[in-house]
């Protein structure tokens, strides 16, 4: 999820100057929000914007809207879809992890129909937590991709790989990554292009990584400007070279992305605040 101030604008320079097929989401019936997606499979993008804030407070959402009177946007949240919200919720809290939910949602799409679901909020709070929270949709997979198609990108995007998370202790976080969120332990590495200390598991065919600073530099710096949450998205492209000259041809910049190899980080400027990285699919 990606947090804007004005989702019509946002939509307009994700699709412009960035080459992402931006498509109508939604308003978030009694929640204050509403959003633009960027699909590519049961996988997507979601830029996110309040629409009325009073809302948006009463329905329990006053950190995004805390996030954007500070910040111009960037990376606010991410999910986790399961097909057994009700046994995620049991075990979590037998695993000492206090949750929000599951609690029922649903957005009114442009076109009159709605899409519903569960969601699943660990420390009852979705915005810039160093943990995902969890969805179950209403609809099948195949019904929901009928409705709502993947989009044609302009710079090749294909999937999001990898979402980096900054931590404060990455004994604790991984901890909570294995034991009670139940995500299989890939690595423990150093990354010293981050100046970080990482571990990395996997979420379907994503990959979850977290990361706490081991000294001066990007880590450090992220933990102190937003405290813990999303650090980035590291979304697979069909063609790097391709995906280079087309945001090259759109006037965005991109350049070396560190701790992912072969990686082009594209400026957060035109990506309005969100730590986007594009890699090559594998």
């Amino acid at each position: 999820m990606i947090a804007v101030r004005d989702l019509a604008a946002a939509s307009k320079a994700y699709a412009d100057g960035l080459g992402f097929d931006v498509r109508p989401g939604g308003r978030h019936t009694g929640r204050g929000t509403e959003n633009t997606l960027i699909r590519f499979g049961l996988d997507y993008l979601e830029l996110i914007a309040i629409y009325d804030e009073g809302e948006a407070t009463r329905a329990g959402r006053d950190s995004l809207a805390q996030l954007l009177r500070r910040h111009a946007g960037g990376l606010a949240a991410f999910a986790l879809a399961t097909i057994d919200i009700d046994a995620d919720a049991d075990r979590l809290r037998a695993a000492g992890l206090e949750a929000t939910g599951p609690f029922a949602m649903q957005r009114q799409r442009p076109d009159g129909t709605s899409l519903s679901w569960r969601l699943l909020v660990p420390g009852g709070d979705q915005y810039r937590k160093p943990w995902p929270f969890l969805i179950q949709w209403d609809q099948p997979d195949e019904e929901r991709l009928v409705r709502e198609a993947p989009g044609a990108h302009p710079n090749g995007a294909r999937t999001v790989a990898e979402i980096a998370v900054v931590v404060a202790d990455l004994e604790g976080a991984a901890d909570l990554y294995e034991r009670q969120l139940g995500l299989p332990l890939v690595d423990r590495d150093p990354e010293p292009e981050l100046a970080a200390a990482g571990a990395r598991f996997t979420a379907g065919r994503c990959r979850v990584r977290l990361l706490t600073p081991a000294g001066p530099g990007l880590v450090e710096d992220a933990l102190a400007a937003l405290g813990e949450g999303p650090f980035q998205a590291v979304v697979a492209v069909e063609q790097l070279e391709e995906a280079r000259r087309e945001l090259t041809r759109r006037g965005t910049s991109v350049g070396p992305a560190p701790g992912v190899p072969g990686g082009l980080l594209i400026d957060s400027g035109p990506a309005l605040g969100a730590r986007l990285t594009l890699a090559p699919s594998t």
